[in-house]
């Protein structure tokens, strides 16, 4: 029976999407926020040695002011019966959630719980173009962003990951900003932002609390060295392993001689910020502000922005600012590439291993000062665009951001529903290597299909310095995410 339902999914998916075998590739579409649309995929996928048909299906249900995604996926083995270990964790099915929103972003009331895009504090000094989904869907996270606004007091709230708060070792990103206008138009804020461990960006898959890249085996919480390997997995006799050991075929050390991090709170970070605004013009067509804001990291540096500018202008929008900053301080900490950059491995000269977090490297940032300017444009509805370049310069040092992204909205190219292609890297000396750990690009590009229905290819590109010798070489450091996915629209 389960067959036969089976073989009745797969063939209703057939004749409304497209059925394609597509292995290990991920599924990826864009929310709508004013239709119900609904994206669906299957096809074979190797898991853990064993073979088994993906069914993935996500709908967004926008309904008034609420709004909700479901994103699930089931697999599904030769029997018919659905991966029991997909389902027997609770985790499991927040992993359902896509995003449940009320309202939208600028309204009196604005709250949304799931996969957050674009995520900014005040004027972006502390957290500014936060992303949960950088590793999505391989790693999912529930975060959360809330907002309100009367006529003289304004709040925010920001969360990076619900998994992470109610976690046996709870270690979250967590963010708050409060406004009040003191008299007409002219606004303070005060905002802070706090990680409470961030060594949580390190990838513990069998939960041994013993980090991946010095795991043995990170799919099996019994084995975490080489010298658990010959225990447990082998069963080799003690004197054969003391002889192994004597001769140096293997490492003598313990699961309990490894630092487990997850445990650690010694990397927490604290970033507090405040800030003045007022505007200077107000129209329907164009506005313009005129804002100041500071930031100081606990037991780091400080740093400030201003004058900064803001104009809205009809359909497009321009930001100028001047910045300075003390030794020790980043601009927009928490930022698009943050949960990359959270804490990574890298290797030292004698080839052992060393942790980094973000927080250790604000060691090596001093004095410095220069600008940001940024622009978007709306275009007729037609084409969105955004870029924005930071350049900020010391004595001996140089920092500089980029962002780009440019997007077709319409279906002004036959039979191509969607187009976007996008690119950042952050706090880099120089563009000389364009990819590296902290650099993120891709493009979507949509086939219609009818007028209703498209197919979506979403290629993203991240970059890991597995080797540690600070440079991205060749396929292995490249990690490439491909998404088919079929979009309806009702």
């Amino acid at each position: 029976m389960k067959t036969i339902i089976y073989m009745m999914v797969l063939l209703f998916l057939s004749t409304n999407t497209v059925l394609a075998e597509i292995g290990q590739m991920t599924l990826d579409t864009r929310v709508s926020s004013d239709t119900v649309t609904a994206s669906a995929i299957a096809g074979a996928i190797n898991v853990d040695g064993k073979n088994y048909q993906q069914i993935a299906i996500r709908a967004e249900f926008p309904i008034g002011k609420l709004g909700l995604g479901i994103d699930c996926q089931l697999l599904i083995d030769d029997q018919g019966n659905v991966r029991k270990e997909d389902w027997d964790e609770f985790e499991d099915y927040l992993n359902l959630i896509y995003y449940v929103r009320w309202g939208h972003k600028g309204d009196p009331f604005y709250t949304k719980v799931g996969g957050l895009d674009f995520s900014s504090l005040g004027y972006g000094i502390i957290l500014n173009g936060y992303t949960n989904m950088i590793e999505y869907p391989t790693y999912k996270r529930i975060g959360m962003e809330m907002s309100f606004e009367s006529d003289r007091l304004g709040g925010e709230l920001f969360l990076n990951d619900y998994k992470e708060l109610i976690a046996d070792k709870p270690g979250v990103l967590v963010g708050a900003r409060l406004t009040y206008k003191l008299f007409g138009d002219l606004t303070i804020g005060f905002s802070v932002v706090k990680d409470f461990n961030e060594y949580n960006g390190l990838r513990d898959t069998d939960g041994d609390d013993v980090p991946d890249e010095i795991d043995y085996d990170m799919d099996n919480e019994e084995i975490a060295t080489e010298l658990d390997y010959w225990t447990i997995d082998k069963k080799a006799q003690s004197d054969t392993i003391k002889l192994m050991i004597r001769d140096g075929l293997i490492d003598p050390t313990t699961k309990r001689e490894l630092q487990t991090y997850f445990n650690e709170r010694s990397s927490t970070s604290t970033v507090f910020g405040a800030d003045v605004s007022y505007p200077i013009l107000k129209g329907d067509r164009m506005t313009l502000d005129i804002y100041g804001q500071a930031a100081k990291i606990k037991d780091y540096g400080w740093g400030f922005a201003a004058p900064g500018l803001r104009l809205l202008l009809g359909p497009m929008r321009f930001v100028a600012e001047y910045r300075y900053s003390q030794d020790e301080f980043l601009f927009g900490y928490y930022n698009s590439t943050y949960e990359l950059e959270r804490a990574t491995f890298i290797k030292k000269e004698d080839k052992s291993w060393e942790i980094m977090t973000k927080k250790m490297t604000l060691s090596t940032v001093e004095k410095m000062s220069g600008y940001l300017v940024g622009a978007g444009a709306n275009l007729g509805n037609i084409v969105e665009m955004s870029a924005s370049y930071q350049d900020l310069r010391g004595s001996n040092d140089t920092n500089r951001s980029i962002y780009g992204e440019i997007k077709l909205n319409k279906n002004y190219i036959p039979k191509i529903s969607t187009a976007k292609a996008y690119y950042y890297q952050n706090n880099v000396e120089d563009f000389s290597e364009w990819k590296t750990p902290a650099t993120v690009m891709g493009y979507i590009i949509g086939f219609g299909l009818t007028s209703g229905a498209s197919i979506n290819f979403n290629f993203r590109y991240t970059f890991e310095d597995k080797n540690g010798d600070g440079e991205i070489h060749g396929k292995e450091e490249t990690l490439k995410s491909v998404g088919i996915g079929t979009t309806v629209v009702f």
